[in-house]
């Protein structure tokens, strides 16, 4: 019987110390939390927050006067850093809003120009092709006079026996390319290799 009274005992002593060190935790927790929620800077509340989920029992107590102090100086610093994220934040919005002004400008300008035939750009050369020419077969390369190299790319078929012959590469509706001989009704899709 005394023995039963002893692990009585003990385990209310037990059970007491438990729930007391539980009440602690929750007051350090309250201001813990309290802390983490003061801290303006979203990626370091974070991780207090995460500190706090890791370790729940926070045994730190401290007097009521410390962290009234720590906090307006806390407040200080929080000011003066918020001021600087201010002005940092000012300057990113105006280098964007001046990057969005060009972009806008651009766009317009694109948009303007849409449909109208580019005459700055060439839409077609003309030149001469180097040596003997024979004709196109099915892959034939011809060389030009102004150093380009182009390939036949399409079906077609021209028989010929020309002496350097002045041809003429122009755009094609999607893109590609025709070459055509002067004198000849004939053309032939063309891919510059070199």
């Amino acid at each position: 019987m005394e023995k039963q009274l002893k692990i009585l005992l003990f385990s209310a002593i037990s059970c007491m110390i438990l729930v007391k060190a539980d009440i602690a935790n929750s007051q350090n927790l309250d201001e813990e939390l309290k802390k983490c929620s003061e801290i303006t800077v979203s990626l370091i509340r974070l991780q207090c927050y995460d500190r706090l989920a890791k370790a729940p029992e926070v045994s730190s107590a401290q007097p009521a006067a410390e962290p009234k102090r720590r906090s307006l100086f806390q407040r200080r610093a929080r000011n003066n850093t918020t001021q600087n994220e201010r002005q940092q934040n000012n300057t990113k919005a105006t280098q964007q809003d001046s990057e969005a002004v060009t972009q806008i400008q651009t766009n317009t300008q694109s948009s303007d120009s849409f449909g109208q035939v580019n005459e700055a750009q060439t839409s077609e050369i003309t030149s001469r092709i180097i040596g003997q020419f024979d004709g196109w077969t099915g892959k034939t390369e011809f060389r030009l006079e102004n150093g380009q190299v182009w390939r036949q790319s399409g079906n077609g078929f021209l028989k010929v026996s020309l002496n350097n012959p002045k041809v003429t590469i122009e755009k094609a509706t999607f893109g590609g390319f025709r070459l055509s001989v002067e004198g000849y009704n004939s053309r032939v899709k063309v891919k510059r290799v070199q």
